[in-house]
Parts: C-alpha cells; structure tokens; sequence
C-alpha cells in the first residue's frame, strides 16, 4: 500500500474509535443502563453474581468490545477496502454503495427463484450458473457494497460477515443472480475481510455460505479478498497497520474508558 493510503486508513481509525469511546462515556450510558444490555433477565442473560463481582470499569469495556466487532463489520472495512482499490491504481472506477439498474425480466425472476430452491434443497451446484438473457427490459435496483471495473469486467463485492445467516447468504446469491443476467462482462464475489477458521482459505466451514456459493470460484476471504482488491500483500500491509494502531492507541483507548467512568 501507499504511504498516503495508509495515512488516510489511520485516520479514519481514529475517528471510528474516537466515536466508538465517545458513545460509552457515562454521561450517554449510565451503568444501570450497561449492567441491564449485558445482563438482560428478558433475553435470558441476567447473572447477579457476575454482575455483582466485576467492576463497572470491565463492564463498560466490554460493552465496548461487543459495540466495536459489531461496528467493524457495519461499513468500517467497506470504507477501508474503497481506500485501497481507489489508490491501488488497479482499477478505472470504484464505487461504494452504488445502487445498479438490473433486470427486473420475469423469465429472468422465475429462473432465479427455481435456482435458489434447487439449490438449497441440494438438487444443483451453487456454481456454474447459466443465466437465461432477458425478455424485456423492465428493470429494478440492486445496491452493491464494492463495484469494481478494469476496463473490461464489472467486478460486484458484497463485503459481509465471514457467518451469515441462511437469509443473508440466500439474498446476496439472489442478488447476484440479477446482476450477472444484466451485465455478460462480470464477476460477482462474496468478500469476507477474514477467516474466522484460520489464515487458510480449505479450513473455512461454514454451512450456510458453501450452501449457496462455491468457495474457491465465488467467495474471497482474508488475505484473498484485500490482495485482490489491493495487489499483492495488502493483507498483510493492512494486518500490520491494525497492529501499529493497537500498540499506539490500545492503552491510551483503554485508559480513557476507565478514567471517564471513575470521573478522572
């Protein structure tokens, strides 16, 4: 990666963690406030003793644990990964979010509903699919997370969790489906920015995403997944940037969290 690039990522860390702080400071959440999110006697989580054991400190922390996996998966590597191909040099055009006209055709509909039931019910591979051209030109939108062009193929991304539900994995297919009947020149991928199984793509197991798509022709995980959108060792440039953030700002986050709850 470039230099400029990495700067811009280290800023936008700092904003991203800077927002995440400010939102679990007690004056927006009040403890009795926190004590019930992590403890909830509706969802089934009330546990006294543990509540009553760990300081409000370790509460608030780890609240902001949760908040944090959960905002880092909510656009923080969308943005991260429009960064990179933009200042790769890679690509002639990146977008993020960009919503795309796509076949709204009912041949087109019919085929896509019929694919998805055979293969979730194991009568049909997930890929390769053969998608019948349209018979008219009705349309709809279809919005991408990554669109990529190389001034041949269309490259569509969706950036999602490396464990989707059944649903989310069915309608990204679908979606993809609608696209590929669309525009003949293009290549639709399920991006996931890690391997929660390890570094290794063949230690990934994940029921519902190997039910609607093959892994090694339709999903790009991990270093797979930067490298291409990057060029070759943007992983492991980017792991490293993580890491130099960690160490820089780890204890001073940590720090901040603590001192706001006690008023310091």
């Amino acid at each position: 990666m470039k230099e400029v690039t990495k700067e811009k990522i280290w800023t936008y860390l700092e904003g991203f963690m800077q927002g995440l702080i400010n939102k679990y400071d007690p004056q927006v959440i009040k403890d009795e406030v926190l004590e019930r999110a992590l403890f909830d006697p509706d969802k089934g989580n009330y546990k006294p003793f543990h509540m009553a054991l760990i300081p409000k400190e370790l509460l608030r922390i780890q609240s902001f644990f949760r908040s944090f996996s959960t905002s880092l998966g909510q656009g923080v590597f969308e943005y991260i990964a429009k960064i990179i191909a933009e200042d790769s040099g890679r690509w002639e055009v990146v977008k993020r979010n960009s919503a795309f006209e796509a076949t709204a055709s009912p041949n087109v509909e019919s085929f896509v509903d019929r694919f998805l039931e055979d293969v979730a019910t194991g009568q049909i591979k997930p890929y390769p699919v053969n998608m019948p051209k349209p018979e008219d030109t009705s349309t709809k939108k279809i919005v991408v997370d990554l669109y990529l062009y190389d001034g041949k193929t269309h490259y569509f991304i969706e950036i999602k969790s490396p464990k989707p539900n059944k649903d989310q994995t069915r309608r990204t297919k679908e979606k993809f489906l609608y696209l590929l009947a669309t525009y003949p020149n293009s290549k639709t991928y399920y991006g996931m920015p890690y391997n929660p199984f390890g570094e290794e793509k063949s230690r990934y197991r994940w029921s519902f995403t190997s039910m609607y798509f093959d892994l090694q022709n339709e999903v790009l995980i991990g270093s797979e997944f930067w490298d291409f959108i990057g060029g070759p060792e943007t992983y492991n440039e980017l792991l490293e940037l993580f890491k130099e953030f960690g160490d820089e700002k780890g204890k001073e986050i940590t720090g901040r969290l603590i001192r706001a709850h006690s008023g310091g």
